[in-house]
């Protein structure tokens, strides 16, 4: 089994985070990572206008940092 792995960075005030192929389906077994970069003691906010999980394959992590188990704020999955 082929996985596509794919890391974008955002560093602007604001913008839009997508799957690959959005609207449309993703790559099977797609692992993607999305890097929000903010000044020091600036605030992100994250706003959902949806988003879809494949039951017991796919799951949503936000870390406050690099992924770690101290860092992980949330996480959704329908697992």
């Amino acid at each position: 089994m082929y996985a596509q792995n794919c890391s974008y960075t955002l560093h602007s005030p604001n913008g839009t985070i997508e799957s690959p192929g959005y609207p449309y389906g993703y790559p099977n077994y797609a692992n993607c990572t999305w890097v929000i970069v903010a000044a020091e003691h600036n605030r992100i906010q994250l706003v959902f206008q949806g988003f879809a999980l494949e039951e017991d394959f796919d799951i949503l992590s936000v870390y406050d940092g690099p992924p770690s188990p101290g860092n992980l704020r949330t996480r959704y999955s329908l697992c």
